[in-house]
Order: structure tokens, then sequence, then C-alpha cells
């Protein structure tokens, strides 16, 4: 039993070894072995075997009558009088885009600066338009200054608000003389006062606080160009001097 698996294993062995030997032999003969046509081509009398396709060409032939490729000279065959290189593909060149010459007596129309490129690129913020100053109130308080508040952020960015009373309220309640709808804005959040020739800013016990210049204040004197941030909305107090 032992000699008859032996011999089994023997001739599936010696099976294997002569397909691989003749799997080897076809992939030689149909090119694919790397350079073995490149030494020296396969010349069958007057016809010689192209190594990229398997195409017989005759002997005088510099190129392959199928596939176009380069033909190697066999030994001892000189090269045929006619032969040359192929020559290199030219490379396309890229188009150079040229600006229109303008006609006589016209003026070209002017190239925008980077700086307004900047400003009018897709994507990118603009710079806001400034806000008109609002009319003087005729009505107000005697010795009381042209005052007004502009919205610089939030949701009353762009508004402006006349401040042309003693007291002016400011917050989210209707009641409130300059009102903003803003979430994080307390119902009454500050209150402006104008006396003894000043304003001043008392907070009204809001919920996230005032913040003047950036500090947070309770009572604070103000000045022309102050910003007072409340919520996420900040405004501008202008006084006309």
């Amino acid at each position: 039993m032992e000699i008859v698996i032996l011999l089994v294993v023997a001739l599936g062995g010696m099976a294997a070894f002569f397909a691989g030997a003749v799997l080897l032999y076809f992939y030689l003969r149909s090119g694919r072995g790397g350079d073995y046509y490149d030494d020296e081509p396969v010349v069958y009398g007057n016809l010689v075997q192209c190594p990229h396709c398997g195409y017989m060409n005759p002997l005088e032939s510099a190129a392959c009558l199928n596939c176009r490729q380069p033909l190697p000279r066999p030994a001892g065959y000189p090269a045929p009088a006619n032969y040359a290189p192929p020559a290199p593909q030219p490379q396309p060149q890229p188009q150079t885009r040229m600006m229109p010459t303008p006609a006589p007596g016209v003026n070209p129309a002017p190239v925008p600066s980077p700086a307004s490129l900047e400003r009018t690129m897709p994507g990118q913020k603009s710079e806001p338009a400034p806000v008109p100053r609002p009319a003087p109130v005729a009505n107000r308080p005697a010795g009381m200054p042209h005052t007004w508040l502009e919205g610089a952020r939030g949701a009353f960015q762009g508004q402006t608000a006349v401040v042309s009373q003693l007291d002016t309220l400011v917050g989210r309640s209707t009641v409130c003389d300059v009102q903003i709808y803003d979430p994080k804005v307390s119902r009454r959040h500050f209150q402006i006062r104008f006396a003894n020739g000043a304003f001043f800013l008392q907070d009204q016990g809001s919920t996230r606080g005032t913040r003047i210049n950036g500090e947070q204040v309770k009572a604070q004197r103000l000045h022309s160009g102050d910003r007072i941030t409340l919520g996420d909305s900040e405004l501008i107090f202008h006084v006309e001097t």
C-alpha cells in the first residue's frame, strides 16, 4: 500500500513538473517573458517575429506591420537602409489667452485693485455699509445734545435709535423705549439717564449683565463712542458735539 502511495505522489510530481515546463514555454513564446525576445528575435527564413505581438514580418521591416512597434535586428542582419527611429510625438503646448487690444480712441476698462477684489470675492464677507446718522428730535429736553444708539452687532445691527428723553429703557420687552429682539437680552436690561449735562448707564438687574468697552458694569458714565454689549448684541453710543 505504501508503494502505491509513493508511486502516485511521484507521478503527480512529474506531471506537475512537465505542466509547469509547458506553461513556461508558452509564456516565453507569447512575448511576456521580460526581455527574452529583446536580445535575439526569432527568425524563420526571411521573416522575423515581433517580440510584442508575435506577428511575422519581413527582415527588412523596421517596425512591426501589425502593432507598429520597432523590431530588434537579428544577429548578422544589417539594419535596413531606410530605417529611422520613430520620431517623438510633439507635446501639446498650453494656450495663452491674449488680451484684446482696445480700438483707437477707446479707453480700456480700469483694472480693479487687489483690495477691491478681496471685498468682492465670493465666499468672503463684505464690509458693512455705514449706518446713516438719524435726524435730531426737536422736542428733546433742554440742554440735551443729539444722541443716538447704533446697532453694531446682533439683532439690532444696522439700526439706530434716538435717545430723546431723560430716561431711556433698553431691553427685550415691548415696554422698552429701545427694543432688541435678542433672546439673551433681558426684558428690562439697562437704562440710560441724562442728568447734570452727562449720560449715565444703569443695569436693571439683567441676567447676563451689561458691558461697556468689554468691562462688566452696574452703573457708569457714558461717553461718545462707547460700545455697550448686552447678550449677543452690541450698541455704539453716539453724542453729537
